[in-house]
């Protein structure tokens, strides 16, 4: 990849010859040096925008919860446990399930007793009614002993040894559980729930410590605070927060909870105690999903869904967690730490689901199938010790016979359980409960299906034995009855259970309690991915059920009912359960027969349009559907047939009857419009078809084998390819936008198939496309075929693309370069700027491609293109016709091919007439003008810039016309996101002020402001003044890469220049061999520009080379405005500053010299050429500068020129010659035949006093004037 810091990357042998220094100069990467495959990729018309794995929840923060310890003043030694869940306090709303934890007396601890496992809990919108609800609870109080109150009371503060022992004993032997505290900690806090303070809020756990606050909401120097910098934090991290709430609220009586604000509640006095959290932040995505427990809803006894996370989840704006607490008690109290959780080695996490999933207009994404089932209260007549037991059975038929195991257990690692209790409510006639049953249903559901809820009685006495529970009363409730959502049921409470219970005719038989009325109030909440609520979805899984298993009617009538109803399904709904719904669909359309196919397919497109438009994101494809297709779909993972074939048929036989003029109604239109997501289907079911054939029967290593479609498969794909290309053809003349998205969804269709079936078959689609769109065609048509070939030439299998017959090596460039140059012949700009892009492009493409790195790939991929350079060199007035950035666009393209191709090529080319020779050297000249880099400030004379004041000139608002448009957009976007570096000063740089006309009022310092000043002003029409807009690093960047840009050029032209000398020095080619106006043509071009110092190292041993090979025609009266030109220049460089260059010039002046010698015998004539040259640039340079007392003295160029021209006769120049990478006897002259070295210090000494006596005389003359002219 080319180096975007300016630097090229090439090598700099000042010793090596001229093929060594300037091959390792490539033109292509100095014009693009902010080259982005990325961003040239989003700019084609319809490209598609990847989508992420999609995220188990749309929730982009994730909070973990661990509680630490559970200490009491009087002391901890019986067993507590507890829930935390998600809970919001304005609607009184559980948001999630409740997370489980237990906390033993450290007595008590065993090496599996105690847990270390966090719940996630998932966060949405911030809103300061969302809080963590904590409830606590304990063994249930025996009569008689120790009651919760000694928690609570001030004195005594500490347990007796006597109140201990009870406690301990009583809690080994009582399983029941009673409430005994709560606490609600809100997340968020109330006046910045949109979104994140400035500062974190003094009532959060993640603010900083403020010693002295007495707000009753406020959490006083936290232990550790949570880091505001949004990355995401993994438990190691230390972005964790400790919470210590000792603000329990006691229980004085059962509740609900919703029943917990309300202001009639019993009070009691708080516990006095400290339950100590650890709360951290966790990022959507990092959570660690393999490890949640079996208890959590990522994993239950169907599958668990995987780690399916996604970066397009919506990161809220907040990371504080708010704490609603009435007093915290500081880390370092000495608190007793007597019920410390353990930490366990290998500890697990507990996804809590959240139940906002199921109201979200969303694809589940994660299979779940639950019921939560929480008892409210029951109403007796009786004071009673009641607890409720809850069971799933699949019929009534033996009140014997076990449940089923379907219970989620509250501890971990156990598996599921047969029942379920809550905790005990104790001595009242209205029981309240607030337990969670998480209940595991059967993947079919039948009507026999139901819960049977048993209450039992305990005396709460110890005896001579542990107390045992009697049963009061049963009752039942059919699931079949209940799908919904959430829903409140009231039950009566039946004596006890007979055979059959769940039918009517016993009824009669049944012995209820309270005269039969419904005492018992519960609630239902259904969470299932597999069991839909809407009955239109749930008739429609039915009957497909139904059929695929062959228990319906063959004709299927009631499955196509179900079908064509889908249409009216509420959104939330179609949404929710629209994969499963697709594969139905898709597996009907594969092989349901032709009248379930139809309608199968008529349903899909209803339901995808729906989709896309109801659930609109603003891309053209909806990324709910892009995830069904890259993710879910699986093709029935190889146990049917896979989909293409049928869907293949079904499109394409209403694609035809659509041709043939046969009405098929507005869904023509729908499919067109979501025609992208058949033919990606389409795609990945034979992609997914090609990795099952292929996977186990290919050796490691080797890639896998393209796929070959059945002919007649084949040929209905070809159809259907043909009757959408007609729709394309048409619907453009109309001007349609339905067309051009739709030719883009083709064009990408032919880029998947490219990598998955035989590559032959693909280019039968795509001649199809080129012969349909033939030859001149409308401008609407041709852009959509420049785009069609823009897609398709972007796949990385593009070089190996075959043509009709193994003549045609490479069917899409022929095609692609017939159709840009076609395009550089139109009139319209923006098609001829994206053809000339297109073709830079891809030839990046294959520069930066490391698979196409060696000489030999290189040179296959230029004689792909070559015959582009061959076209243009035919209508050459087809390139003069083109702007300046057009020209650039092609001729950077052209260098490129030429570099890489062979001598042989190249010659070959340059055998064909002397005219076309012209052409090509032609084209050369063009690139030196169109990428000459001009310094600031002018000349590198340093009197020029006095004489010739910097003029601007009008230039379009570009920062720089030389390189590559992308540059433009790459500088555009870096001054955007330009930061200062932290201490520079106000005005540390000029780039915060730009000019009177840009700064504004109140001095900006924002170079977006400046920026957009500048381009909307008419200082910001210029070039300068863009270039001023930027940072100085910019400006130095772009400065640098323009000179890269021109230095590479100038050297592959001298070394394309070379070549053909040497091809001219053995008459292999045809050229005017009596001027040689090509090669002079192309010196003379380079030494009147300004180069660099890279350039004139190897420019010398090439000129040395040319004029060994070419002296005699070169030195020849029919040159001697090509010797003058280069005389002036050498002359010209003799002035220069850099010491380097100018001996460079003066060993130029003794390569003349030498030719001199070698063709004329003497230098009479070279003498007299040069003394009139050097009149004419002392012209040009400034020879006298002005002392400080007025008068005129000699300036530094004329002693730099004096230095040189003596310099020429020096007889120590050996070592000189070595740095110019000469032979030490360039300077031998012997002509033809003979042996005798010509050379003469002596006479060039001569010439060297003559010169320096004219360059003496003009001095003079100058000094004379000034002195005149006083």
């Amino acid at each position: 990849m080319p180096s975007t810091s300016g630097r090229q990357m090439y090598e700099t042998e000042s010793s090596a010859s001229s093929s060594k220094v300037h091959c390792s100069l490539s033109p292509l990467p100095a014009y693009e040096p902010a080259f982005d495959w990325e961003n040239e990729r989003s700019l084609i018309f319809g490209q598609r925008v990847p989508e992420s794995i999609p995220a188990i929840s749309n929730s982009g923060l994730k909070i973990t919860v661990k509680v630490l310890s559970l200490s009491f003043q009087a002391g901890l030694v019986e067993p507590f446990s507890g829930t935390i869940c998600l809970y919001n306090r304005d609607r009184r709303e559980k948001l999630s399930e409740d997370f489980y934890f237990h906390i033993l007396p450290t007595d008590m601890q065993d090496a599996q007793g105690s847990l270390d496992r966090r719940g996630v809990f998932s966060l949405d919108t911030p809103s300061p009614s969302v809080c963590l609800l904590i409830q606590l609870e304990k063994a249930a109080t025996e009569e008689g002993g120790v009651t919760p109150s000694v928690y609570s009371r001030k004195e005594p503060v500490h347990l007796a040894e006597k109140e201990k022992q009870k406690l301990q004993v009583w809690s080994r032997i009582m399983p029941c559980k009673e409430s005994f505290a709560w606490a609600m900690i809100p997340l968020f806090e109330g006046n910045h729930a949109g979104g994140l303070s400035d500062a974190a809020s003094p009532s959060s756990p993640l603010a900083t410590s403020l010693p002295g606050s007495t707000s009753q909401d406020s959490i006083v120097d936290p232990i550790l605070k949570l880091t505001l910098d949004g990355k995401v934090n993994h438990y190691s991290s230390g972005s964790s927060v400790i919470v210590e709430i000792s603000n329990l609220n006691k229980v004085k009586e059962s509740y609900i909870v919703d029943s917990l604000q309300d202001p009639k509640r019993k009070v009691h006095k708080p516990v006095k105690g400290v339950l100590r959290l650890e709360v951290e932040k966790l990022h959507g995505g990092h959570n660690d999903v393999d490890n949640t427990s079996e208890g959590g809803s990522m994993a239950n006894d169907l599958n668990d869904a995987g780690d399916i996370n996604n970066g397009r989840s919506n990161r809220s704006s907040f990371d504080g967690i708010h704490s609603f607490v009435n007093s915290i008690a500081i880390a370092q109290k000495d608190a007793h730490h007597n019920g410390i959780i353990s930490n366990a080695e290998n500890g697990d996490n507990f996804e809590a689901f959240d139940f906002r999933m199921l109201t979200r207009s969303e694809p589940f994404s994660q299979l779940f199938h639950c019921l939560y089932v929480y008892p409210l209260t029951v109403s007796l007549s009786r004071k009673r010790n009641l607890f409720v037991r809850v069971e799933l059975r699949k019929d009534d038929s033996d009140i014997r016979k076990p449940p089923l195991e379907a219970v989620h257990p509250r501890e971990r690692n156990m598996m599921l359980q047969k029942w379920g209790h809550t905790q005990i409510a104790v001595g009242t006639r209205m029981a309240s409960y607030h337990d969670e049953v998480k209940i595991s249903l059967p993947a079919l559901l039948t009507p026999q299906h139901h819960l049977v809820f048993t209450f039992f009685h305990v005396d709460l006495q110890m005896k001579l034995e542990a107390p045992k529970p009697v049963i009061v009363g049963h009752s039942v409730l059919p699931l079949s009855t209940h799908i919904q959502l959430l829903s409140d049921v009231s039950l009566p409470i039946l004596r006890e259970l007979v055979p059959h219970y769940l039918q009517g005719s016993g009824k009669e038989r049944m012995d209820y309690l309270e005269d039969g009325k419904t005492v018992f109030k519960l609630r239902l909440r259904l969470c299932s991915s597999l069991f839909p609520v809407n009955e239109r979805i749930r008739d429609f899984f039915v009957e497909y059920d139904r059929h695929t298993l062959h228990t319906s009617p063959p004709w299927g009538s009631e499955l196509l009912e179900a079908i064509n109803s889908l249409k009216n399904v509420e959104s939330t709904a179609l949404l929710q359960f629209l994969q499963p719904i697709l594969n139905m669909l898709l597996h009907l359309i594969g092989d349901g027969g032709e009248t379930l196919q139809v309608a199968a397919f008529r349903a899909m497109v209803n339901i995808l349009t729906r989709v896309q438009q109801e659930s609109s994101d603003g891309a053209e494809r909806n990324r709910f559907l892009i995830n069904y297709v890259d993710f879910a779909f699986d093709d029935f993972g190889g146990r049917q047939a896979p989909v293409y074939p049928g869907l293949s048929t079904v499109w394409g036989s209403l694609a035809r009857s659509k041709a043939k003029g046969y009405r098929v109604g507005p869904v023509y239109d729908d499919v067109l419009a979501m025609a992208w997501f058949f033919l990606e289907l389409i795609v990945k079911s034979m992609g997914l078809e090609q990795s099952r054939l292929f996977y186990h029967n290919l050796p490691l290593g080797e890639d896998v084998p393209p796929l070959q479609l059945k002919e007649g498969v084949f040929r209905c794909i070809m159809q259907l390819f043909d009757c959408l290309l007609t729709e394309v053809h048409e619907r453009c003349k109309k001007g349609l936008s339905l067309a051009k998205r739709l030719n883009s969804t083709l064009a990408f269709f032919c880029y998947d198939l490219l990598s998955i079936i035989e590559p032959r078959q693909v280019f039968e689609l795509v001649s199809l496309y080129m012969d349909k769109f033939a030859g001149v065609c409308q401008a609407v048509l041709h852009d959509c075929k420049l785009t069609f070939l823009q897609i398709i030439c972007d796949h990385d299998l593009f070089v190996e693309m075959p043509g009709r017959d193994p003549s045609d090596r490479n069917y899409l460039s022929s095609v692609l370069i017939q159709e840009i140059f076609l395009t550089l012949d139109h009139d319209d700009l923006s098609q001829r700027a994206k053809a000339a892009r297109i073709l830079v492009v891809l030839i990046c493409k294959h520069e930066f491609d490391a698979r196409y790195q060696k000489s030999e790939d290189k040179l296959y991929i230029a004689q792909l293109y070559f015959s582009l350079i061959g076209q243009i060199l035919d209508e050459m007035p087809v390139f003069y016709n083109l702007n300046a950035i057009e020209k650039r666009e092609v001729l950077v393209v052209i260098l490129q091919i030429v570099r890489n191709l062979d001598d042989a090529t190249l010659i070959k080319a340059w055998q064909q007439s002397i005219a076309r020779t012209r052409l090509f050297f032609k084209l050369l000249e063009e690139c030196i003008t169109h990428f000459e880099h001009n310094k600031t400030g002018g000349s590198m004379l340093l009197g020029a810039s006095s004489r010739s004041p910097d003029v601007e000139r009008p230039a379009p608002p570009k920062y720089s016309e030389r390189l590559s448009p992308s540059v433009n957009a790459y500088l555009s976007e870096a001054s955007r996101h330009e930061i200062r570096p932290q201490g520079t000063p106000e005005n540390g740089y000029m780039w915060n002020r730009v000019s009177p006309q840009l700064s504004s009022p109140n001095q900006p310092y924002s170079l977006r402001e400046a920026l957009a000043q500048a381009q909307s002003s008419r200082i910001g029409s210029t070039a300068r003044a863009l270039r001023e807009s930027l940072h100085p690093v910019l400006r130095q960047k772009l400065e640098l890469w323009e000179e890269n840009l021109s230095t590479a050029v100038s050297l592959e032209v001298l070394r394309i220049t070379e070549k053909f000398s040497a091809a001219a020095g053995t008459r292999s080619i045809t050229t005017d061999y009596a001027k040689l106006d090509c090669v002079t043509s192309i010196v003379m071009g380079l030494l009147s520009r300004s180069q660099p110092l890279a350039f004139w190292k190897a420019f010398l041993p090439v000129v040395y080379n040319i004029f060994n090979l070419h002296g005699a025609t070169l030195m020849a009266r029919e040159n001697d405005r090509f010797l003058k030109q280069i005389a002036f220049h050498l002359l010209r460089l003799a002035v220069f500053r850099n010491d380097s260059i100018r001996k460079r010039a003066v060993v130029g002046l003794q390569i003349l010299v030498r030719n001199a010698f070698n063709y004329f015998k003497n230098t009479t004539r070279l003498r007299v050429m040069l003394t009139i040259t050097l009149s004419e640039l002392l012209s040009d340079v400034q020879v006298t500068q002005m002392k400080s007392d007025g008068s005129l003295e000699e300036s530094g160029e004329a002693r730099r020129l004096r230095k040189s021209l003596e310099e020429m006769a020096d007889v120590r120049s050996k070592d000189l010659l070595k740095d110019c990478g000469l032979p030490v006897t360039a300077l031998e002259a012997a002509p033809d035949g003979s042996s005798d070295n010509m050379w003469s210090w002596a006479e060039v000494k001569h010439l060297s006093k003559c010169l320096v006596q004219a360059l003496d005389a003009g001095l003079e003359h100058a000094l004379l004037v000034s002195k005149v002219h006083q």
